[in-house]
Parts: structure tokens; sequence; C-alpha cells
């Protein structure tokens, strides 16, 4: 009998214990009954020189622009895997409070400081979640992934993807020269969020 009142007073304090821990983590902010959402802390703000056209800083070398009109195409490109096909991609550079300018709709933008395509780092970015999101997707590159860049009046050159990584917006390296080619695009991550940048990097395919 003594055992089984030991049993069921032990019970019971697990069971107290349980409903205390789910009282209390919701008001933690450590789990949310009822609800699919995920608690997130906060983030604190940062400047965001790669969110254009925010600031970035203005000292970054020039090292290839195009002269290109603000209309003119200089190169297509396609990610077979992401179902991108032959988009339009325009030079655009900074505005004259040094913001980075983007290409309108479902455009990729060529940061006309730097590299010209095919010739040392060139950069592309284009938008996440607005205006038909063409790099919505870029997250889901992988190592050996294909990109196809076509510039004008020029066949297409394959680069194979070697990095994928997750930078702060204020990472303004990888906007800076190399002596490999190489791509280096980028978008805001996560969609609707912003709060960080998903970076690819491509290089030319060997034969």
């Amino acid at each position: 009998m003594g055992a089984m009142r030991r049993n069921l007073i032990a019970g019971l304090l697990i069971v107290g214990g349980l409903v205390l821990m789910g009282t209390s983590l919701p008001a933690l902010g450590l789990v949310r009954l009822g609800s699919s959402e995920v608690a997130v802390q906060p983030i604190p703000a940062l400047g965001e020189p790669l969110s254009p056209p925010h600031q970035h800083p203005k000292f970054l070398p020039g090292t290839g622009n195009t002269g290109a009109g603000p209309s003119q195409v200089v190169a297509y490109l396609s990610i077979p895997k992401l179902g991108i096909k032959n988009a339009q991609i325009f030079d655009r550079g900074v505005d004259g409070g040094g913001n980075m300018l983007i290409a309108k709709g479902y455009a990729v933008t060529h940061y006309a400081n730097s590299s010209p395509i095919g010739s040392g780092n060139a950069v592309l970015y284009g938008h996440d979640d607005i205006e038909g999101s063409i790099f919505a997707r870029l997250k889901d590159l992988a190592i050996g992934d294909e990109l196809q860049v076509a510039v004008a009046g020029a066949d297409p050159v394959v680069y194979h993807v070697t990095a994928r990584t997750i930078v702060a917006p204020t990472a303004v390296q990888i906007l800076q020269p190399t002596n490999d080619v190489r791509l280096t695009v980028f978008t805001c991550w996560p969609n609707w969020v912003d709060t960080q940048r998903v970076v690819v990097t491509a290089v030319p395919a060997t034969s």
C-alpha cells in the first residue's frame, strides 16, 4: 500500500511538472502552443550595403564599367535548376548618394563597378521577393550546379557553382576584384525577412 502511494505521488509530481513547463515555455518565447510559428531571436539592426538601394561604401574600386546605357542588355543568364532561362542582365552602378542601383522587374543586375562578365569578379544580383523574384530560390543552388551566361553576340559560357554562403549585409568584400574569373551572385535572404544575403560563387567550367 505504501509503495502504491509513493508511485501515485511521484506520478502527480511528474504531471504537475509537465503542466508547469507547458505554461512557462510560451511565456519565455521558447515555444508557441497551438501554432506552427517558430520563435526567433531578434536580430540587431545593421546597415545594409548589399541591399540595393541602401548605402554602401564609396571607396570600392571601379574595375570595368562598360558604359552600357540603362536599357541596353549586356548579357543573358540561365540557371536550369531554378528554371531561369535567358534572363536579361543590365548594368547598374551607384547613384549620386552612393546607393547601389538595381534593374527593374524580372531582371538581373550586373554591378557596373565590378569586373566585366568573363573577366575577374563579375557581381550579379536581383530581387528575392518582389518584381518577379528572380532569385527567390538562389539558396537552393549547390556545389556543381550550372549557370550559363551569354554576353550579347557571343555563345553561352557555362559556370559551375563552387560555393554558397550566407553573409551579413555588411559583407562588402564580396564586391572586391579577384585574380580569377568568377561570378558572384547574391540576393537578400530569407525571403520577406531580408536580414542576410545568400551568395553563390561560380567559375567557368573546365573542358
